[in-house]
């Protein structure tokens, strides 16, 4: 019998454990939260209640949300409040996130809450914890937030689900959340005061997507440097550039150092040690060979680098994002209410605007590569556009073009790519009477990063298949382990090309591939 272990909720949550909890889910069993926990939330929802029954005007509690927060709303009508701010949120557009995400976004809410600070009842963390045992998660459409005050509409959809409505996801499967309670025999759980803002209130549905997305872009960061060693190795390609001298003492920035380290690890696994360029010979006034590659070649540690250093970054954001309590009011340690904005998604939206550039990049990069691969004028003696010119009669040579193609389809959706890489946070609008009159917009800077990402793991899927194509036009065959396991998956799925072919769902399909890996099979290594 398989043995599974308990997912411990404590207010203390590493990126790695909220990792491996989002997709490694099945190696879970019950969600469980710390007894102390419970003590500190018991604790300051007393404070709450104690200061309604003294008629209190509490924000968002006895009051109106946002700029409506002069209205005094009776504590009689509290629980109807809360529920009201759940409804009018529910108003979210255009596609669903992921199921990963969405899983993410409701352990971050959770864990956010057990901080002890939120006011929130015992009650509603145990009822978290347990649709979150049976891995019940919300289906939240990706429009709406504005990223402060936190994701308000997105997370009301997590909202409708703590109380037993809505659409929810039960077993990977889409359904209605009222089914699943019946069949589970759960309970509606009613909210108490403060409960569903505390819910709504926070910016934990772009830490979910977050995660999703750094986990994405660390390994098409991994994907590019095996490609750049790959590319040095078909094209003859000088070392020096990714030598600890030129990376290690010359310059030292550590990410630009790792990078460089990488590609010389999978270049020594190939066994490729070429000419260096002060031993290239001189004839007639030209020299019989390249001195140094083109900087999409040699520059790559410094291009990759500084993305390495921005992804270490992000995840430390990231971190301290989720061990944050985002909502507001919260209840100091003397019973004091403290309001403030910890809501306002600022790191994240940053982190990710980054990333969108760092992405912008690193299309650009694969785009160069490829040029250089497809082009006979760069590609130093393959054949134009990788055709198997020497398996095709001379009389149909001119009637095939390879990978021209690709390459075209490659350029158009780099173009795509890059024109996403413009920072979400510059356009923040004054919203909701001008209460919400300077908003982060995390939430529309992890979408779009999220839209980007499907791009890059295609572009990124094409490049590879080229050069699978170069490799096998140089009859080389690869020695280093990792190398041997992504050339065997593009086979897997892309054959070689000895004829024109229709490779469309081909690549489609390596490329939903390598996102899989991406998620599920790679270790988080910058955690």
């Amino acid at each position: 019998m398989e043995i599974r272990e308990q997912f411990l909720v404590d207010g203390k949550l590493s990126v790695t454990n909220l990792s491996r909890f989002v997709f490694t889910r099945k190696n879970f069993s019950d969600v469980v939260l710390n007894n102390s926990v419970l003590e500190k939330n018991h604790k300051s929802h007393q404070v709450l209640m104690r200061l309604i029954e003294k008629g209190t005007p509490i924000y968002g509690v006895t009051t109106g949300f946002g700029d409506s927060c002069t209205k005094y709303v009776d504590q009689k009508s509290a629980l109807q409040l809360q529920k009201n701010l759940i409804q009018y949120l529910s108003c979210g557009q255009g596609d669903l996130i992921s199921i990963e995400a969405s899983r993410a976004m409701f352990m971050v809410r959770l864990n956010s809450l057990c901080q002890g600070i939120s006011a929130v009842s015992k009650e509603l963390l145990q009822h978290m914890s347990l649709l979150l045992s049976h891995d019940i998660v919300p289906a939240v459409p990706q429009e709406g937030s504005l990223g402060a005050s936190g994701d308000l509409v997105p997370l009301a959809y997590l909202g409708q689900v703590v109380q037993g409505y809505g659409q929810c996801f039960y077993k990977g499967e889409l359904v209605d959340a009222e089914t699943v309670y019946k069949k589970l025999n759960i309970q509606p759980y009613v909210l108490q005061p403060k409960e569903g803002l505390a819910l709504v209130n926070g910016t934990s549905t772009m830490a979910g997507v977050m995660l999703v997305n750094l986990k994405l872009t660390q390994h098409l960061l991994y994907l590019s440097e095996v490609a750049t060693a790959w590319q040095c190795l078909v094209l003859n390609g000088k070392r020096e550039a990714f030598g600890r001298f030129i990376n290690e003492i010359a310059k030292t920035n550590p990410g630009q150092g790792s990078v460089a380290k990488n590609i010389s690890r999978y270049l020594d696994e190939e066994n490729y040690f070429p000419q260096r360029g002060q031993d290239v010979q001189v004839g007639e006034q030209v020299t019989n060979g390249y001195v140094q590659d083109r900087y999409s070649i040699r520059c790559v540690p410094q291009i990759l680098g500084p993305i390495v250093e921005n992804l270490q970054h992000s995840w430390k954001s990231l971190e301290h994002e989720i061990n944050s309590v985002t909502d507001n009011p919260v209840v100091d340690y003397e019973g004091n209410l403290e309001m403030g904005g910890n809501f306002y998604g600022g790191y994240l939206c940053q982190s990710m605007d980054f990333t969108k550039i760092n992405l912008a990049h690193m299309a650009d990069l694969i785009d160069r590569q490829v040029m250089m691969l497809v082009d006979d004028k760069s590609n130093r003696g393959l054949p134009a556009n990788l055709v198997d010119v020497d398996n095709i009669p001379v009389n149909e040579r001119n009637m095939h073009h390879g990978l021209k193609g690709v390459h075209q389809t490659v350029s158009a959706m780099t173009s795509e790519i890059i024109q996403k890489s413009i920072p979400s946070g510059i356009f923040s609008r004054s919203s909701e009477s001008h209460n919400q009159d300077k908003v982060s917009l995390g939430m529309s800077a992890a979408t779009s990063c999220n839209e980007m990402l499907k791009g890059m793991y295609k572009i990124s899927a094409m490049q590879l298949v080229c050069l699978a194509q170069a490799i096998d036009l140089k009859k080389i065959k690869l020695s280093g382990s990792e190398s041997k396991k992504i050339y065997a998956s593009i086979r897997s799925y892309v054959p070689f090309v000895n004829r024109d072919m229709s490779l469309g769902k081909q690549i489609f399909e390596l490329a939903e591939s390598l996102k899989f890996q991406a998620l599920y099979e790679q270790k988080d290594s910058s955690i």
